[in-house]
């Protein structure tokens, strides 16, 4: 769990550092691709795959992996790496709200609480405490957007991981995420390669770690205690989001962003640990 949070967390830190050389298509691009050439290195059961199945892992890929890859690299043009990983701590919430909309889970009363208190977590972090303050930035916006794809591409995790196991489900979804992302790339940015000097090591460290090793650990999570427990691991990320944004490049974070976060995850903490 820890292991996974901190891969995640410090990959909002390394999209910063990699934006010195690269655009955000290419780095969406080459950070799956990276993972997806370490994951298939692996030896790796053939299991056959329905082809429902497929398309459900293409929604995984394009959704969990190409446009929010690409949306949180392009929000790092305006806002810094530790806002865009507290952002990313609105996850959760979108989970839950998906799943009660599109997938038709029933909750409680209680819960349908836990949500309205998650979006006002959300509220505080995007506005602040003002009232009158809508002025949110197209950073944080593109942030919000790929945790709600985050959130969306979630639902359909849990069942392909219990089918087909993590590893499986993993290196599919990475193949999808791939060819998605080169077609952003190709019509959308130049061919640059990271260089030695420049990217090349950040983006090793997303591909491998954040890309491969996090996901990895992520998905046998899910697999080994379900999705409840799992999603714990989320909720620490924006921690060290802001440790990483804070030792190595000095950002520093509002009382109001810090706010809202909390009430984000104790929201979706208590949405998750509540019967219904």
């Amino acid at each position: 769990m820890f292991l996974t949070s901190a891969l995640w967390g410090s990959s909002f830190l390394l999209m910063k550092y990699a934006l010195v050389e690269l655009d955000p298509f290419q780095i969406a691009f080459y950070r799956i691709f990276i993972g997806m050439t370490f994951i298939n290195l692996l030896k790796i059961e053939h299991i056959p795959i329905s082809k429902r199945d497929h398309v459900f892992t293409a929604i995984v890929g394009f959704l969990w992996m190409s446009l929010p890859f690409y949306l949180f690299a392009e929000s790092e043009q305006t806002i810094s790496s530790s806002l865009a990983g507290l952002v990313n701590g609105s996850t959760p919430i979108f989970i839950s709200l998906f799943a009660v909309i599109f997938f038709k889970q029933k909750i409680s009363n209680i819960k349908k609480i836990y949500l309205s208190t998650g979006f006002f977590g959300i509220y505080v972090l995007s506005f602040g405490f003002e009232v009158t303050n809508f002025n949110l930035s197209t950073g944080l916006l593109l942030a919000l957007l790929a945790s709600i794809s985050y959130g969306f591409a979630a639902n359909f995790v849990q069942p392909l991981i219990h089918s087909y196991g993590a590893l499986v489900t993993l290196r599919m979804a990475l193949r999808y995420a791939s060819i998605f992302s080169f077609f952003l790339f190709i019509f959308n940015s130049e061919f640059l390669l990271p260089t030695p000097g420049g990217s090349l090591f950040h983006m090793l460290l997303l591909g491998v770690g954040g890309s491969g090793i996090a996901f990895l650990s992520f998905y046998s999570l899910i697999d080994d205690v379900g999705a409840i427990f799992g999603s714990i691991t989320v909720y620490i990320i924006p921690i060290f989001s802001v440790i990483f944004g804070y030792i190595f490049l000095q950002e520093t974070t509002t009382l109001s962003q810090i706010s809202g976060v909390a009430v984000i995850i104790v929201s979706a903490y208590l949405f998750t640990k509540t019967n219904d």
